[in-house]
């Protein structure tokens, strides 16, 4: 989760969630997804939310996102509740696999969505459009053909400039699985201030990538998820 500086007061969070409790299903059968997870995203920092299979990333995004709630505890997002409109029209979101609309360029894709979430005039959308484009490292060459033959990671490049085209307060990505397994490990060390990693529906471990990777040789993200299960590396 990446925040912008926006116009919240100086040190206050754009997301708090405080002991969110997430089940799904009632009685024996309940799963529960989150067993009082605590985290703040602050203005400008990027947060990276990490964990093992089933530690709850997913719901916890869900609930920033507005689409589940907490049986208990609180979420705010922005300065107010989850889910509610401003609170939307304020966040972009980048999911896993990127929806396509094969027909359309890539930068007519872009133009879309910058239009539905109201950037203009024209040529100031024109040009937001264009400065998005190429600073996702989208190749010139890409941008006037249909996006239907664009492959998995141009794909995720394009869903990220839709997402950022309107400058939101907020952005959510979710990074696709699958690939080199270092991916996921670059991706922490690289581009953000800030680790969260999950286990069992609890905040396990917090801090840096230099705190929480230090002295770990692993090209993968492994050793630190059996750490926040308290596992032995």
């Amino acid at each position: 989760m990446t925040a912008g500086t926006g116009s919240q007061a100086d040190g206050e969070a754009l997301v708090e969630v405080r002991d969110a409790h997430v089940d799904y299903g009632h009685g024996a059968k309940a799963v529960h997804a989150l067993r009082g997870a605590t985290l703040d995203v602050r203005p400008g920092e990027c947060v990276a939310l990490v964990g093992p299979n089933g530690s709850g990333k997913s719901t916890t995004l869900r609930l920033v996102l507005g689409l589940v709630r907490p049986r208990s505890g609180s979420v705010r997002v922005l300065g107010g509740a989850a889910g509610r409109r401003a609170a939307r029209a304020s966040t972009g979101f980048v999911p896993e696999e990127a929806r396509r609309f094969g027909r359309l360029t890539g930068r007519e894709t872009v133009d879309l969505f910058a239009r539905l979430q109201g950037v203009g005039p024209r040529t100031a959308r024109r040009q937001r459009v264009a400065a998005m484009l190429e600073a996702v490292g989208l190749e010139a060459s890409a941008l006037d053909r249909a996006v239907g033959g664009y492959s998995r990671g141009m794909a995720r490049r394009l869903a990220l400039a839709a997402a950022a085209v309107s400058e939101p307060r907020l952005l959510v990505r979710v990074e696709a699985r699958g690939g080199l397994v270092q991916h996921e490990r670059v991706t922490v060390e690289q581009g953000c201030q800030r680790v969260v990693a999950l286990a069992e529906g609890r905040v396990a471990l917090e801090g840096s990538p230099a705190e929480l990777l230090a002295g770990d040789t692993s090209a993968s993200l492994g050793p630190l998820f059996r750490r926040a299960l308290g596992m032995t590396p």
